[in-house]
């Protein structure tokens, strides 16, 4: 049934959710919406000045080593899209992901004048989402996403897919399908149950279209784990290098955040959940029988773990080169050693100006 209903405003917006979006020193929102929509807190004044700092040596630091051709007329827009990027990531993450979260940033907004222009106008609209070079994840909510989420999960027929059997896509979920968008506005997809969790719409970064949610859930500061929750996609999107990104960006800032352990937990015959935490580079840790009880029947779950020393030692690197190509991959690694030396040098020079500073007294 597709009844018209009238939907009760909903928001996802969690701690975790604006925790893991980017920094910002703006604190408006679009006049359009009613929550935050992720929208950090304001940076008090120790943050801000770290924020300027990291803005400052970024912009430096491009300005020095460009990650690609300067666009005609525009000298400085990779400077700029560099440093948004890297202050964007705020002062408590690793500086190493800063870098390549930056660089990858810079390569996608500035691959010409257009997309230039783009992400420009989207930084000043949205400078809190998580971007990448497919799609970019905003926090999820009822007033932004209900309709369009609801429109290419139910199964009815889209101008680029014939109709379908929803099951393909909520089957394995503990709600869905479900009747109508109000039903849907109620349920845990825009309800979330606890506060350790956070969901966030997937936006294609060409069409801007909504592609689904991912989410994480069971965050555990004090040990530092957190669960990754197999991304809500319309089938077409399915297996494909937007989902996988998606799933990329989440992990790569948790990690950078300090987290030392991530898993997935999926029904065990859930075969493309189960494909996609092979691919992202899971390991199966074990199988819990008779684990839940979803939709009236007993479901086993596939565990999965991915761990911090897993991420450094390689899976990072592989699932980076499945997304971005091994060049992109090799260029990554190359501006890593070449901007942590450079600060090295930068760091024993300012060491050193103080120690004679010192002497001089």
């Amino acid at each position: 049934s597709t009844a018209t209903t009238t939907t009760t405003t909903t928001t996802t917006t969690t701690p975790l959710t604006t925790m893991l979006l980017n920094a910002t020193l703006q604190t408006k929102v679009s006049l359009a919406d009613t929550d935050n929509n992720g929208m950090p807190p304001p940076l008090d004044a120790t943050e801000r000045a770290l924020y300027e700092d990291n803005f400052k040596l970024a912009y430096r630091a491009c300005q020095e080593n460009a990650g690609g051709q300067t666009l005609p007329g525009r000298f400085e827009a990779r400077p700029e899209a560099y440093a948004r990027a890297y202050a964007g990531c705020g002062s408590h993450v690793t500086t190493t992901y800063r870098r390549s979260y930056a660089r990858l940033y810079e390569a996608t907004a500035c691959a010409t004048h257009q997309t230039d222009d783009q992400f420009v106008a989207l930084y000043k609209d949205r400078p809190q989402d998580l971007i990448g070079r497919y799609v970019r994840l905003e926090a999820l909510s009822a007033q932004r996403h209900l309709e369009k989420l609801y429109e290419i999960t139910s199964g009815e027929p889209l101008p680029n897919h014939k109709s379908y059997d929803p099951n393909q896509v909520w089957g394995f979920l503990p709600g869905g399908p479900f009747e109508n968008k109000q039903q849907m506005a109620e349920s845990y997809v825009f309800c979330p149950a606890t506060k350790n969790q956070a969901s966030f719409a997937v936006i294609h970064n060409i069409t801007g279209q909504l592609l689904g949610t991912v989410g994480v859930s069971h965050d555990d500061p004090t040990n530092l784990s957190i669960q990754l929750d197999a991304p809500i996609v319309q089938p077409q999107t399915t297996e494909s290098q937007q989902e996988m990104e998606a799933c990329f960006l989440l992990l790569d800032r948790l990690f950078a955040y300090g987290y030392r352990r991530i898993q997935m937990a999926t029904d065990s015959q859930d075969a493309l959940t189960r494909k996609l935490c092979n691919r992202l580079g899971f390991t199966l840790e074990g199988v819990l029988y008779k684990h839940l009880i979803v939709k009236e029947a007993s479901r086993d779950s596939n565990i999965y773990g991915l761990l911090n020393s897993d991420w450094k030692r390689g899976a990072r690197s592989a699932l980076y080169a499945k997304l971005y190509g091994k060049a992109a991959l090799k260029a990554d690694k190359a501006n890593e050693a070449r901007e942590s030396e450079q600060e090295e040098r930068a760091r024993e020079l300012a060491e050193k100006k103080l120690q004679e500073a010192g002497e001089q007294k």
